[in-house]
């Protein structure tokens, strides 16, 4: 599925007024699948998985025999769901010579020039070499359009190669989203083709265009041996950047519905919005669509791209192998000009699943080994060289694997140890308390972590639409048959029992307690996670953190911060102030008895860039709005630095109250007082916490006078929130039984509110009808009202 088909029909078609039909047989992916398993099974190949592996029934087999989307087969987040069909238009093109495909646009950068290293790639059926004229026009970059006249192009490798020099003040740079601006410039290339050099002959004459937006910017993947191993960090225009972002699976289960530009333009704007720069696209899933990486570059998020093969040995069957090399040709032009596009990894997890399991496989392993080698590193690297240049790297070189010890080590043996903390990249999952900062590796680059949490009740009820029934007994009952994770609920309830007052064994009983449960801890959790990669930055050390999961494929439990009808858990809400360019982390050492406080600013500059900043610790009872003790310290920060301070926890204690009875906020200001960042700690699990109140919450909606408005229709709303007590991680979810299936979002969620009046802003993305709102359409929980 992962290819174009392109077949000469021109001797098949039948003149008008005949009927031209066009007959595909298609053959059950599943009875295939296992029937090409067999074949090799009778001639004693073995590949893995050395079992079919089965999560609670909802996994199928063979799917390492088939090019299709992985994911299709199931696991342990997503539906068994074999589409079979045609996934992308079929067309008809008529052309006598030849006819565009794509342009390989590599950027390379000297002390006066700006170099757009070209290749296009046409498509022929010429028996015999042709000529071609080349256009190309940029009115932003050139004065004049650049012309090439009298190509000679082999019809066995139709390629036009040529370099199209830029003054460098012409040139406003493409930066990562939060370095600065994503500056795109439209660039329309002209081909005209001949099959000779008598130009006159219109019969023997065909004309193609390519329209790209072009992002000047260079990129290094940077592995220097230090004194633990070598490091693992993306340099963008000669600054380096601390990568935080997410991974990205397709935005549906049917492929052929993952390329909705509604659903992908709502996903990768969250992201911007999130303050993330990088996205993986999942080796699980798809080469995403031309409407997703050109979203990429538009809102700065860098690209880990996986190949489409995970968690399995592969066949060297000559047809699978022919067409893995196509596949790989097709995507890596398509996609290599994309500012966006960071890196191309083979594969996912497949050197962790041979090392593994190695021991499972026995005499066939040192077979499987020169399998993976033969197809990975001696096929689908070296057809990757069709977008790499001999004289300079327009990108890092490919990765073998995720994880693994990084692209330096590619090519060597096969690591017994794909998960080193000290080289590459890590896969980061672990059932221990995600509430420690201890529990959290010190490696280079985390490319997956994350923790799993349910939508929001609304969303079951809408998942439930066709049912007249969505009781909360029916909800429950979906909720169970979504849970494909082989573990079932055990890491969500082990999660929640560590910070949160829950029974267990009762989840079922109180469905919103355990939703909204479920979205602190995961939120919690990552919190946790995240600033302690964010803190590691000093010397390269950690370099990125890419969460588990940005999207969902359909409504279940997940790892994923956006639910499948795109409304965001809390852990998204936490995401834009956690992942914020200029942020303080507060985090406890349990050794020192510590709290280490990070100021953390990931920016770029051109010129020195100190700036003085103020750290204020408020000490606050859980019964009172008003802190009883601040401490103040004093930051002098520079563009793209980091400094650590560290303050003695008894010192932030107020007189003789216990930690169970107090909790922390950690303001951030500039030096004109203006706050910056704000971060909150809690020095006792959320269950052991003393003498908390109830807020008094009282909650007040104001929106747009109906009778009054005109289209189009500006449906927000403002929610005054007042206390009288500090109330713990407010969670605000609408419940309006029509509005909720818009696309709405509040301005913050799942927040400690310590003033005692607070205003929340809901916005809906829907503009033709005039909605109104009661205090009786917002559900509001709080964690005091589970703790009193």
């Amino acid at each position: 599925m992962f290819v174009r088909y392109s077949f000469a029909i021109g001797h098949l078609l039948l003149p008008s007024p005949s009927q031209n039909i066009l007959e595909i047989e298609i053959l059950s992916p599943l009875q295939e699948a296992s029937r090409r398993a067999r074949e090799l099974e009778d001639l004693g190949v073995v590949t893995g998985p050395i079992s079919c592996p089965r999560a609670r029934g909802d996994v199928e087999c063979h799917r390492n025999h088939l090019r299709k989307m992985q994911m299709s087969f199931g696991g342990e987040w997503n539906p068994a769901a074999l589409s079979l069909g045609i996934w992308k238009p079929v067309v008809v093109e008529y052309y006598a010579v030849a006819v565009f495909r794509d342009v390989d646009v590599a950027i390379k950068r000297n002390d006066s020039h700006w170099t757009m290293d070209c290749r296009a790639f046409l498509s022929t059926h010429a028996s015999e070499n042709f000529y071609a004229q080349l256009v190309v026009n940029a009115n932003e970059l050139l004065d004049d359009r650049y012309v090439l006249n009298q190509q000679l192009v082999s019809n066995d490798s139709p390629v036009i190669e040529f370099k199209i020099h830029i003054p460098k003040d012409r040139v406003i740079l493409w930066w990562p989203n939060g370095y600065g601006k994503q500056k795109l410039y439209p660039v329309l290339f002209s081909v005209k083709c001949y099959t000779s050099e008598d130009r006159h002959t219109l019969s023997s004459r065909t004309e193609s265009q390519k329209l790209l937006k072009i992002g000047f910017r260079t990129i290094e993947l940077v592995e220097d041996t230090d004194h633990i191993g070598r490091t693992f960090f993306f340099r963008v225009n000669g600054h380096p950047i601390f990568m935080k972002g997410a991974n990205y699976v397709p935005a549906h289960t049917l492929p052929e519905l993952s390329a909705d530009a509604d659903a992908v333009a709502h996903l990768l704007k969250a992201a911007n919005e999130a303050n993330m720069n990088m996205i993986r696209v999942w080796g699980g899933g798809l080469y995403e669509s031309d409407t997703f990486y050109n979203l990429a570059d538009f809102y700065g998020l860098l690209v880990w791209q996986d190949m489409t093969f995970s968690q399995a040995a592969y066949p060297l069957a000559n047809d699978f192998v022919a067409s893995v090399c196509v596949e790989t040709v097709q995507n890596a032009q398509r996609l290599s000009y994309h500012p966006s596009l960071a890196l191309i990894v083979t594969n996912n997890e497949i050197e962790l699943f041979l090392s593994t399991n190695k021991s499972d496989f026995g005499e066939n392993a040192t077979r499987m080994e020169s399998d993976y080698k033969t197809l990975f590193i001696e096929t689908i690297i070296k057809e990757l060289k069709v977008i790499s240049r001999k004289d300079f790297s327009p990108r890092p070189e490919p990765m073998v694997s995720t994880p693994s010890l990084g692209v330096q080590e590619s090519g060597k043996n096969l690591s017994n140890n794909p998960q080193s903390f000290n080289y590459g990249d890590v896969h980061f999952w672990d059932d221990k308390d995600g509430f420690s900062p201890e529990t959290y590796p010190h490696a280079r680059f985390v490319s997956e972590f994350g923790y799993s949490s349910l939508p929001m009740k609304s969303t079951w009820q809408r998942a439930l639409a066709d049912s007249a029934d969505d009781s909360d007994l029916e909800i429950a009952r979906l909720i169970r048959s979504r849970q494909h994770d082989p573990k079932g609920f055990i890491p969500i309830l082990q999660l929640i029992a560590y910070q949160l007052p829950f029974v267990p064994q009762n989840w079922d009983e109180d469905i919103d307690k355990f939703i909204y449960f479920s979205q602190v801890a995961q939120a919690m959790a990552t919190k946790t996670a995240l600033e302690v990669f964010r803190s590691l930055r000093t010397g390269n050390h950690t370099m990125g953190a890419l969460m588990w999961q940005l999207n969902d494929v359909w409504v279940a439990p997940t790892w994923s911060c956006i639910d499948f009808y795109g409304n965001p858990k809390l852990l998204y809400y936490w995401t834009k102030e956690l992942l914020a360019p200029t942020s303080v982390i507060a985090l406890y050492d349990n050794n020192s008895n510590n709290l280490n406080i990070t100021l953390t600013r990931e920016d770029f500059s051109e010129h020195r860039d100190s700036q003085l900043y103020y750290v204020l610790v408020n000490t606050y009872l859980w019964t009172d709005l008003i802190p009883k003790k601040t401490i103040a310290r004093a930051f002098g920060l520079g563009s793209n630095n980091l400094e650590m301070r560290q303050i003695p926890l008894e010192y932030l204690l107020y007189e003789n109250h216990l930690k169970e009875e107090l909790f922390l906020e950690i303001i951030l200001e500039d030096e004109y007082g203006n706050s910056v960042a704000r971060n909150f700690f809690y020095p006792v699990p959320l269950n052991k916490i003393i003498g908390i109140k109830d807020p008094e919450l009282t909650l007040e909606v104001e929106g747009q006078d109906c009778k009054a408005a005109t289209s189009p229709y500006a449906n927000s709303f403002s929610l005054r929130i007042t206390v009288r007590y500090p109330a713990l991680l407010v969670y605000l979810e609408l419940v309006h039984p029509y509005y909720v299936k818009e696309r709405h979002r509040f301005s913050t969620n799942g927040f400690t509110q310590t003033q005692p009046k607070k205003t929340i802003h809901l916005v809906f993305e829907s503009d033709t009808v005039c909605m109104t709102l009661t205090t009786d359409h917002i559900k509001v929980q709080t964690i005091n009202q589970y703790l009193i």
